[in-house]
């Protein structure tokens, strides 16, 4: 039987982390030169825009349009970087997944875990689809002036639309397409980052959901599956496995929670800032339709990323509830005395469902993106006010 990773429902992700340099078991010198090869490419459209950003501190408006795409880049940054300090730990972990599948021999257990990855794979193709959609259209809106040009002619051509605030220290008019081009091939890169990052980390919560269900299942049959011949093994085989399935399950968690921690802080707190500064630009550009245009649909895409990283930690917590509902509705009292002794330990263990946390202060979970929101809105109402 070859590798887990070898099948369909990994393909996808795996084959983004190779094209990225992040793929723990591909050979090292290869992942260096796509990593420089990455950092070349965010470097080269990053420094200009960071430059332009400095230049222009005494204008606000003009500092407020540049903080979008770079807020954005540094999203996609901050999701590089975390892989390549972790990548023992993101080694480890798949690590991880390939043993559980391993170990699993009943037929219904791996039919569980197939079923919860498949789901994930065909959510993240969704994801992965709204994100590369909203890109589209950022990406198209400079060929927006041409098309009314050509639909409601005037006197005059309209000015032409740079992707973004960027200074090469040289005539940008003369060079235009140049520069055009440039961030064409570069802002993909960055999304790209974006949309595998979050792949893997739902790929990581899926696996982890099927697993909680997986022993779910085993503990709502503890009472029915042993056998009549010689129930005390059997009572004990069960708890000892359930048992076993929780402590795998708690400490791929807890080493899942320590890669991504900081990383999801800096994130949370990024991807905030990115929703009220494409708001507040969609209402400062109100007379212009085509970059209202592509601040509206920016601003969704950053809804909608905070939402899925929230979405993704929601359903982790709602399954290892699960877990704790199963373990005192399985009839655990109809057992002998000294089995339900040993059930104990892991009901008290089930009482708190786990959680990935961002820097220990945002919890991911959909209550913490409604606070987030509300958040957001104020920031967006003080600077409209301001503005």
């Amino acid at each position: 039987m070859g590798s887990i990773w070898d099948s369909s429902l990994y393909s996808g992700t795996r084959a983004g982390l190779k094209f990225m340099g992040q793929w723990p078991f591909q050979s090292p010198g290869r992942n260096k030169f796509l990593k420089c090869m990455w950092i070349l490419f965010v470097g080269s459209i990053y420094l200009p825009k960071f430059i332009k950003f400095v230049e222009s501190l005494n204008d606000v408006d003009l500092v407020m349009e540049c903080m979008p795409m770079l807020c954005c880049h540094g999203i996609g940054i901050i999701k590089f970087i975390n892989w390549a300090i972790n990548t023992e730990q993101m080694k480890h972990l798949l690590v991880k997944i390939e043993r559980d599948w391993e170990s699993l021999k009943l037929q219904r257990d791996i039919d569980l875990l197939i079923v919860f990855t498949d789901r994930g794979r065909k959510i993240n193709r969704i994801y992965a689809m709204a994100l590369y959609s909203v890109l589209g259209v950022y990406l198209v809106s400079p060929g927006m002036p041409k098309i009314l040009d050509l639909l409601l002619p005037r006197n005059e051509s309209r000015p032409r639309i740079f992707l973004y605030q960027t200074e090469y220290f040289i005539d940008q008019d003369k060079y235009y397409m140049h520069i055009l081009i440039h961030a064409y091939l570069t802002v993909p890169v960055s999304v790209t980052s974006i949309v595998y990052f979050d792949n893997l980390f739902a790929m990581f919560i899926n696996h982890t959901c099927g697993m909680c269900e997986i022993l779910k299942r085993h503990l709502e049959d503890l009472c029915d599956k042993t056998t009549s011949d010689n129930r005390t093994t059997g009572y004990y085989e069960r708890i000892k496995l359930c048992a076993t399935l929780q402590t795998n399950i708690i400490q791929f968690i807890e080493d899942l929670e320590s890669s991504y921690s900081v990383a999801l802080f800096l994130i949370v707190g990024l991807n905030m800032w990115l929703i009220t500064l494409t708001g507040m630009m969609g209402v400062v550009k109100i007379n212009e339709p085509s970059e209202v245009i592509r601040f509206t649909v920016f601003n969704g895409g950053a809804i909608f990323h905070l939402f899925w990283s929230s979405w993704q930690g929601h359903n982790l917590i709602v399954q290892t509830e699960s877990v704790f509902i199963s373990a005192y509705q399985n009839e655990w009292y109809r057992i002998p005395w000294k089995f339900q002794k040993m059930m104990l330990p892991f009901m008290m263990r089930s009482i708190t469902p786990c959680r990935i946390t961002a820097g220990k202060f945002y919890y991911m979970s959909m209550d913490s993106f409604g606070v987030a929101m509300r958040m957001t809105m104020s920031f967006f109402t003080l600077l409209l006010s301001v503005q």
